[in-house]
C-alpha cells in the first residue's frame, strides 16, 4: 500500500476517533443530543446509583473496608425502601453527614464503590463537584470503550461501517441512559470483547495468540467486569467475549479443532473468573455480617433472579416464574430503539434480516471478491450469533427481566445492534465499491 494512502487512512482514523469520543462523551454525560427525555435521563436508575453514594458516605465515616467494602444504603428500613431513601443517600453525601445504620448489598462486589470512595477521599473538591467528576469518568470510560470498538470497525470493515455504528449508538436512548451511571460503569461490559477483537486482529496480521494468552485475557477482563459492575447482564457480556472468536474464526477459516478449543477456553476462563469474583464476594459478605452465610445468600440471589421455582422464595417471585417467556420477550421486542420515534427492536431485527438476505443475493451474483465474501459471511454470522446474548439473558434471568421492564434494554446492544448496523454500513460500502470497479 502506498505511503500516501496509509497516511490518509491513519488521518481518517484519528479524526474518527476524536470525533466519536467527543460525541459519545457529550451524549453519555449530559444527554447533549437529547436522545433521552431530560427528566428520565436525570433520574435514570437513581436507586442503584445511590448504592455507590451510600458507600462513599460510609467510607468517609468508617473507612474503606468497613462492612466488607460492600455497596449499601444508609438509614433505611429494609422492608420499606422508597424514593426518599434514595435521595437521602445523596443528601447525606452532599451535606457531609453520617449514617446511623447501613444496609449492605450482598449480591455485588461493589469495587466501583471502593474506587469512587478512594477518589472521593483524595479529591480536594466539594461532594457535588466530585459527583459530577465521577459521572464524567464513568461516561468517559463508556465512550472510550465504544470509540475503540468503532475504530476496530473502521480498520477491519471500512469507514461507512464505523460511521453506522457511531450514529446508531449516538441516537439510541438506552445507550445514552446507561452512559454515566456510577453503579453500572457500562464500559466494563464491553472491555472483554474489545480487547479480544484487537488482539485477534493482531494475530491476523502475523502476531500469534497462544491458548495461555487467550485464557489470561478473558479471565482478567471478566474478573474486572464482575468486580466493578457485578453480575448484571453477565450472559450478554460473556456472549460478547465469544463474538471475536466467531468473527475471526469464520473470516480466517479456522479449522473446527482450533475454533472449538478457543471457544472452550473462553468458557473455562469466564467460569473461572466468575468463581473467583464469587469467592471475593463471599469473603466480603462474611466480613460485613460476621458469619459464613455469604454463599447461601449468593445462591438465593441466583434463584431469585432466574427462572427458579424455589418454594422458599417470596410468593411475588412465583408470578415471574409462571409468566410465559413470550410475554416477557414481547415487551422487550416492542420497546423503541429511539425516544422520539417509535422504531421497536423487532423492526431492527427485521432490517438486519433483510440486509442479510440481500447480501446472499449479491453474493450469488458475484458482487464481492473472495476476501470480501469471507469477511461478509463472518460479519453476518457474528451478527446473528450475537442475538443469542440478549435472548439468553431474557430467558435465563427471567425474573429480573419480568420485574425490570423499565430499564433492561441494554442487552440488545451487547453487541447485536452494533454488529448489525456495522453490517449494514459494510454491505453498502463494499457493494457500491464493487459496482464502481465493474463499471470502470
Amino acid at each position: 500500500m502506498p505511503n500516501s494512502i496509509k497516511v490518509q487512512l491513519k488521518t481518517g482514523q484519528m479524526v474518527l476517533f476524536v470525533l466519536a469520543l467527543s460525541l459519545l462523551f457529550l451524549g453519555f454525560y449530559r444527554n447533549q443530543w437529547q436522545m433521552a427525555r431530560p427528566k428520565k435521563f436525570s433520574v435514570f436508575q437513581k436507586d442503584v446509583e445511590s448504592y455507590v453514594i451510600g458507600r462513599m458516605v460510609l467510607t468517609r465515616q468508617s473507612g474503606i473496608f468497613s462492612k466488607g467494602g460492600l455497596l449499601g444504603w444508609g438509614d433505611v428500613n429494609p422492608n420499606d425502601v422508597n424514593e426518599s431513601d434514595y435521595q437521602h443517600q445523596y443528601d447525606t453525601y452532599f451535606d457531609g453527614l453520617s449514617f446511623e445504620s447501613y444496609l449492605t448489598k450482598e449480591s455485588h462486589p461493589g469495587f466501583q464503590g471502593l474506587f469512587f470512595s478512594i477518589l472521593d477521599q483524595l479529591s480536594p473538591f466539594t461532594p457535588s463537584s466530585n459527583l459530577r467528576l465521577f459521572r464524567m469518568l464513568a461516561a468517559s470510560l463508556f465512550a472510550l470503550t465504544l470509540t475503540g470498538l468503532i475504530t476496530w470497525f473502521y480498520e477491519e470493515l471500512g469507514a461507512l461501517s464505523a460511521i453506522f455504528v457511531l450514529v446508531s449508538t449516538l441516537v439510541s436512548q438506552w445507550m445514552t441512559l446507561f452512559g454515566r451511571n456510577l453503579f453500572f460503569v457500562s464500559g466494563f461490559f464491553y472491555l472483554p470483547m474489545l480487547v479480544l477483537l484487537f488482539r485477534l486482529q493482531k494475530e491476523k496480521n502475523g502476531r500469534p495468540l497462544s491458548y495461555h494468552q487467550l485464557f489470561c485475557l478473558v479471565f482478567a477482563f471478566i474478573v474486572l467486569k464482575c468486580l466493578f459492575n457485578g453480575y448484571d447482564f453477565i450472559l450478554p457480556t460473556l456472549g460478547m467475549a465469544a463474538s471475536p472468536i466467531v468473527f475471526y474464526g469464520v473470516q480466517n477459516g479456522w479449522g473446527l479443532k482450533k475454533f472449538s478449543t478457543r471457544l472452550l477456553i473462553i468458557v473455562i476462563a469466564s467460569l473461572g473468573a466468575i468463581l473467583v469474583s464469587l469467592v471475593i464476594l463471599s469473603i466480603q459478605v462474611m466480613f460485613a455480617s460476621g458469619n459464613l452465610e455469604g454463599l447461601n445468600y449468593i445462591i438465593e440471589t441466583i434463584n431469585r433472579r432466574t427462572f427458579s421455582n424455589d418454594p422458599s422464595l417470596p410468593a411475588v417471585y412465583e408470578t415471574a416464574a409462571n409468566a410465559s417467556y413470550w410475554s416477557i420477550l414481547r415487551i422487550y421486542l416492542s420497546e423503541s430503539y429511539f425516544d422520539r420515534y417509535m422504531v421497536p427492536y423487532y423492526a431492527i431485527i427485521i432490517l438486519f434480516a433483510i440486509v442479510s438476505v440481500v447480501y446472499f443475493i449479491l453474493h450469488k451474483k458475484k458482487y464481492a471478491t473472495a476476501g470480501q465474501s469471507s469477511q461478509r459471511i463472518a460479519l453476518i454470522i457474528t451478527t446473528w450469533f450475537s442475538l443469542l446474548s440478549p435472548l439468553s439473558w431474557y430467558i435465563i434471568f427471567k425474573s429480573v427481566a419480568y420485574f425490570h421492564t423499565h430499564m433492561n434494554y441494554l442487552p440488545w446492544h451487547m453487541p447485536f445492534t452494533l454488529f448489525g448496523f456495522g453490517m449494514c454500513g459494510h454491505m453498502i460500502e463494499t457493494t457500491f465499491a464493487r459496482l464502481r470497479d465493474q463499471h470502470n
